[in-house]
């Protein structure tokens, strides 16, 4: 699998934009067919490469095979779905009137910077601070 991978993003890379086939399905480079007198069929590697994935099981085109694939990379490399889903949270009037109330007491004790206190809370630290300016 580790090769048929290696293989596809080589293919992808080409510079010429096409990958060139012998009537047997070989690849062959374009000057050396036109040296030795071979008649070749230009095709787009990436049709190539999704075939080729395809047939190895690895269903790329499929959105919801990509989601699922997606959220099983997330889940192994330790990133919860949400956190890489990149959509913003929207906070209420109330939310942010509690949240600040938090940081008073916090504040208060001096246990945290707010940057840390922001971070807790999932919050970017400019966000908190506008927050804390009303």
């Amino acid at each position: 699998m580790r090769e048929l991978i290696k293989e596809s993003i080589i293919d992808l890379k080409k510079t010429d934009g096409f990958i060139y086939v012998t009537a047997e399905g070989k690849k062959i480079d374009l000057h050396e067919a036109a040296a030795r007198g071979i008649a070749v069929t230009p095709v787009n590697p990436k049709d190539e490469v999704i075939k080729k994935l395809e047939a190895a099981g690895l269903f790329l085109t499929d959105s919801k095979f990509l989601n699922d694939l997606n959220d099983l990379i997330a889940e192994l490399s330790g990133k919860s779905a949400a956190k890489s889903s990149g959509k913003r949270r929207s906070f209420s009037d109330s939310e942010k009137s509690k949240i600040i109330e938090e940081w008073k007491k916090v504040e208060a004790a001096g246990k945290k910077t707010k940057a840390a206190f922001a971070r807790e809370i999932g919050v970017g630290y400019q966000t908190f601070i506008n927050w804390l300016r009303g």
